[in-house]
């Protein structure tokens, strides 16, 4: 019919015209990154690699980077832990309150994260333990654990528990049906989940700023140091090379758990 004819081809233009919003900043950045000027250019009048070079020069940067991957990889771990526990829980057993529950594990996702930082540098120093490593370990903990909840307990109601109650009725432990059935059915959303609590941990900034001091820091509060004084290219080349990674991740992700394609409906 012409009218759903009609009603397709708008819905086309508006997502071709919503992809280009949400892509058109990484090309800006890149482009950006590669311009031979000292200050910000689009398009760029020349073309240069002295901004990716630059990167190396950002005050404490190493030392930035390195703490932001020990913590984001601890983040990552427990929260992918506790989340998949917490998801399996939910998904497979009669709990009181499960829609209580689970509102309670999502809530940091809704809350204004300037709010949770600021609560958290009170609880932290009432308890005496404030910039310390395992402050911003738990703060950060307490920001990303709704990503594994979420992907895991998707992954959980996508998969098939008969699976778990035949391989039961033929005589495995609940452990083998586990490691064997759920653990195999449940990867996808291990994968992803981890990778969400990874990156937010990693390039967290609003949390970070309320629990870091002196020689703690993080790779986003010395980025942000450096753009505040600062107007070269540095951190859009930063940018560029972060979200080259983060693709190369995703993609080799993809190839080996489909963490994607498992989440489009076919």
């Amino acid at each position: 019919m012409p009218e759903a004819r009609g009603f397709r081809a708008v819905v086309a233009v508006l997502a071709w015209l919503g992809l280009a919003f949400l892509i058109f900043p990484v090309v800006f950045t890149g482009v950006v990154a590669f311009g031979g000027s000292i200050f910000i250019e689009f398009p760029p009048q020349s073309l240069s690699l002295r901004w990716f070079e630059n990167i190396g020069r950002i005050n404490r940067i190493w030392d930035a980077t390195i703490t932001s991957l020990y913590i984001g990889l601890i983040t990552a771990a427990l929260a992918t832990a506790m989340g998949a526990a917490a998801a399996l829980a939910l998904v497979r057993s009669p709990l009181p309150g499960k829609a209580m529950l689970t509102s309670l594990l999502l809530s940091p996702i809704a809350l204004p994260i300037v709010a949770i930082g600021i609560a958290l540098i009170q609880f932290f120093i009432l308890l005496g333990m404030a910039f310390t490593w395992w402050s911003l370990v738990i703060g950060h903990l307490v920001l990303v654990i709704a990503y594994p909840v979420r992907t895991v307990a998707a992954a959980l109601t996508l998969s098939n528990p008969s699976l778990e109650e035949a391989g039961a009725s033929l005589g495995a432990s609940p452990w083998q049906v586990f490691r064997t059935v759920t653990l195999p059915q449940m990867a996808p959303g291990l994968v992803s989940g981890f990778l969400f609590a990874f990156l937010i941990s990693f390039d967290n900034y609003p949390i970070s700023v309320f629990l870091v001091r002196g020689e703690l820091t993080t790779l986003p509060i010395e980025l942000f140091n450096y753009i505040s004084q600062n107007l070269d290219p540095t951190p859009a080349a930063f940018s560029s090379a972060y979200v080259a990674v983060v693709a190369l991740l995703i993609l080799l992700a993809e190839r080996r758990w489909r963490i994607i394609s498992l989440s489009i409906p076919r």
